[in-house]
């Protein structure tokens, strides 16, 4: 059984769309991560409340805070290498995608001449009616 030529064209371009929906859904994550941060300077205020002695801190309350920090690094951290891995993955699907593409469309033989001046020639191709 041989493969319509059209589905060389289709396939990689129905692959193409999910990847660009995969990049919109890493630049959703992305923006997860970074609410983590919108909070910050609310708890970098609190600290500096703390180092100038305003407010008490017991020595658990202390460890607890740098517990939780460390937390979230470590989820951050594993958070930003799964995007990492994940536009790359994507990269390579896209690479792969315009590569088929490429050779689909060079193996499509031509139903109309080319019009017009050819490519860094200048002369023009008349076609016979």
């Amino acid at each position: 059984m041989r493969l319509d030529r059209k589905f060389f064209l289709i396939a990689p371009t129905l692959v193409l769309v999910l990847i660009v929906a995969g990049m919109f859904y890493t630049a959703t994550r992305l923006r997860l991560i970074v609410e983590g941060s919108d909070n910050w300077q609310h708890r970098s205020d609190y600290i500096a409340a703390v180092e100038q002695g305003k407010r008490p801190m017991t020595h658990e309350k202390a460890l607890q805070i740098v517990r939780l920090s460390l937390e979230a690094e470590r989820l951050r951290t594993g958070a930003i290498i799964a995007t990492n891995e994940l536009l790359l993955t994507l990269g390579a699907l896209t690479l792969g995608c315009c590569a088929m593409l490429l050779w689909a469309i060079r193996g499509v033989p031509r139903t109309v001449p080319i019009r017009g001046r050819i490519l860094f020639g200048g002369k023009h191709v008349v076609v016979p009616s």
